[in-house]
Order: C-alpha cells, then structure tokens, then sequence
C-alpha cells in the first residue's frame, strides 16, 4: 500500500505574542505621529472669527513741524 498524504490544512500556529504586540505598537506610533504632525503643522492656528490682518507695517503721523525721514534733504556728495 501506498503512505497516505499529508492533507494540507488552512491552520497555521498562532503567531508569537510578543511580534504581535510590537506590531500594535509601531501601527499605533505611526497613527499618533501622522495626527500630532498634521495638528501642529496645519496652516492656520487662529481659529477665532476675526480676520487675518496683514503685518505691514502702517505709517504713523508725526507732529506737526517734525522731520521725517521722507522730508529730510538728502546728503549732499562729496567732490574729493
């Protein structure tokens, strides 16, 4: 008589407990570094409802009388 065949079942052994939770772990690592990057890079961090203001600076009004440096005479070149 022939030997019989080993039948081939789906059952593989559980996987080692220890791979397992490192892999839970590095998943969870990704995740939390993916949401905290995304959290405090975002673009806008004002969240109010008040506008965005522009950061140019805005001439301010000088007393009357007062030189400024647009009234101001330029310095005269030398001729050395």
């Amino acid at each position: 008589m022939s030997p019989q065949r080993k039948r081939k079942s789906g059952w593989k052994p559980p996987r080692d407990r220890h791979e397992v939770v490192v892999a839970v772990l590095a998943a969870l690592t990704i995740v939390v570094v993916t949401f905290a990057l995304i959290w405090f890079l975002r673009p806008n961090r004002n969240s109010g409802s008040s506008p965005v203001t522009d950061t140019v600076a805005t001439p301010t009004t000088a007393a009357p009388g007062a030189a400024t440096p647009a009234t101001t005479a330029p310095a005269a070149p030398s001729t050395t």
